[in-house]
């Protein structure tokens, strides 16, 4: 003759945390598109450079289009408390494979942001160039 007797609250909590690691489980099996995650962010990240040459007369910013598409740079400036009139509207459409350099400082002459310093060289990597454009913003550090 078999006995049966009543779950015990341990049986239950442990059939509950099981159940629970299960679904879990379950929620990160899968493709990328079915969990809701992108990869795009961090390929357009790398399709862009930016390049800021912090020291020298002209300061100089560089951005590289690697994407296949053209993309449109709004706003140029520096990280490192920024001037008053910063960051500097630029409104220029980068095509594909093409870079432009902006410059400042008293010997900028081609697409000059402003004709006084925006970089402060003496604090290292906590200065550097902000990049906005029509795919995402991009810093590159002194």
């Amino acid at each position: 003759m078999t006995r049966r007797t009543a779950p015990s609250m341990a049986m239950i909590a442990i059939a509950f945390l099981l159940a629970s690691a299960l679904a879990l489980a379950l929620t990160m099996v899968g493709s990328a598109h079915e969990r809701a995650i992108s990869s795009a962010p961090a390929e357009a990240a790398s399709r862009v450079g930016v390049t800021a040459k912090c020291d020298g007369n002209p300061e100089k910013v560089i951005v590289k289009n690697n994407t296949r598409h053209r993309i449109k740079i709004t706003k140029v400036g520096s990280i490192y408390q920024p001037r008053s009139n910063e960051p500097f509207r630029v409104d220029r459409t980068l095509r594909r494979g093409a870079s432009v350099t902006f410059e400042s400082g008293t010997d900028a002459n081609n697409n000059v942001l402003t004709r006084q310093y925006i970089f402060n060289s003496d604090v290292g990597s906590k200065e550097g160039a902000r990049v906005a454009t029509s795919i995402g913003r991009f810093v590159d550090r002194c």
